[in-house]
């Protein structure tokens, strides 16, 4: 019973200052509306786009030298990237400086933390988030549609670029890396083919395949003839019906002959010569020739791998899919006058309700004393 006893006194209180009450909701609407009515009012541009993948700029998957398939569109490690480089102050200072913010939002260039105050400035203005569905949503506001847009388009653009760039100084780093390790293979080949020609001078090889079995059939050939005319030698050399100069002509040929051979296999001499010449040097000809065509293949290996860099490091590329357009708004983003004045109102009759209220709970006398000063 009491405390309906308390409510209908504290309704009788609010029924009291109805007057006030509306009296200070009028007073709040009009200044509230006349508040909003100065307010500018702001524009949303939103642009959508997806990542790109990075298999779009990897040689081995555009020339089809793996079995993996291509993706176009990227993973989330190539949309956190997107989003790491949206929020950057590298982009926030691109935007101040292209659109001259400074003087747009009236904050002038060299003051106090002039520079943060436009990042702070732009942040409430801008905004980007990840979709539910996996891409980037850029948004921009502004007092003017048409710049809205621009600033969109340019913050999305910048964004590519960043990414892109990147990408390509990493290609730049590993193409300089390939760059130096052919230009280190072909100073080794060179070198290798300057040991060659010197070997083959020394030696005097040139086809081993080819010598050696030129020696080899020329020694036995010569072998046979040489034991063939020492058989026929003997034995016409002991008939006296042969004239002497015959033997003396065969003698000569014999001799001619031996010595032929002994040049052939290095045969008492101390000088290197023909098969024992060939033998000594073959071994490191073919070491110093072996290593030559195993650094040429890898050398000409590596010049159509940084050929294959080259081209993906030319060919054009975006690091970004746009899946919508920015475009002018034709209707304001905010402010939202009538839910601003609705809530001022709503705000002040509530604080001057609990106010009366509690003013008229506490003791009568104080409540007098209050009143009279």
């Amino acid at each position: 019973m009491e405390s309906q006893d308390k409510i209908i006194s504290l309704a009788n209180v609010l029924y009291k200052n109805r007057i006030r009450l509306l009296v200070l909701c009028l007073v709040t609407f009009v200044v509230s509306a006349a508040i909003t009515l100065t307010m500018p009012n702001y524009y949303k541009s939103e642009t959508i786009f997806y990542p790109t993948s990075e298999d779009l700029l990897k040689p081995n998957i555009i020339f089809g030298e793996t079995d993996s398939d291509m993706r176009f569109y990227g993973t989330d490690i190539e949309l956190d990237r997107l989003l790491s480089i949206a929020e950057s102050p590298q982009l926030y200072d691109f935007l101040i400086d292209e659109f001259n913010l400074a003087e747009r939002y009236g904050i002038e260039e060299g003051s106090r933390h002039w520079r943060t105050r436009l990042r702070n400035k732009l942040q409430k203005n801008y905004g980007v988030r990840k979709t539910r569905r996996g891409a980037v949503e850029l948004s921009v506001e502004d007092t003017d549609p048409k710049v809205a847009m621009e600033m969109a388009m340019a913050a999305r653009n910048k964004i590519s670029e960043l990414a892109t760039s990147i990408i390509r100084q990493a290609q730049s780093d590993m193409l300089e890396v390939i760059k130096q390790t052919v230009g280190e293979k072909e100073e080794m080949v060179v070198v290798l083919k300057d040991s060659l020609r010197t070997l083959r001078e020394k030696y005097g090889i040139f086809s081993v395949e080819a010598q050696s079995e030129m020696y080899s059939s020329i020694i036995t050939e010569l072998e046979s003839k040489l034991q063939r005319e020492r058989v026929r030698y003997d034995r016409l050399a002991a008939n006296p019906r042969i004239s002497r100069d015959t033997i003396a002509f065969m003698e000569a040929n014999l001799m001619g002959l031996e010595q032929q051979f002994s040049f052939l296999t290095g045969e008492a001499t101390d000088e290197l010569t023909g098969l024992q010449r060939f033998n000594e040097g073959v071994g490191q000809f073919e070491l110093v020739k072996n290593r030559f065509e195993r650094e040429s293949n890898q050398l000409t290996f590596e010049r159509i791998r940084m050929k294959k860099i080259i081209a993906a490091y030319e060919a054009s590329y975006s690091a970004v899919f746009v899946l919508q357009e920015a475009f002018p708004a034709d209707r304001k983003s905010r402010p939202a006058r009538s839910l601003i004045v609705g809530g001022a109102v709503l705000g002040v009759l509530l604080f001057a309700t609990v106010g009366l209220l509690l003013f008229h709970s506490i003791d009568p006398e104080l409540a007098e004393r209050i009143k009279k000063g």
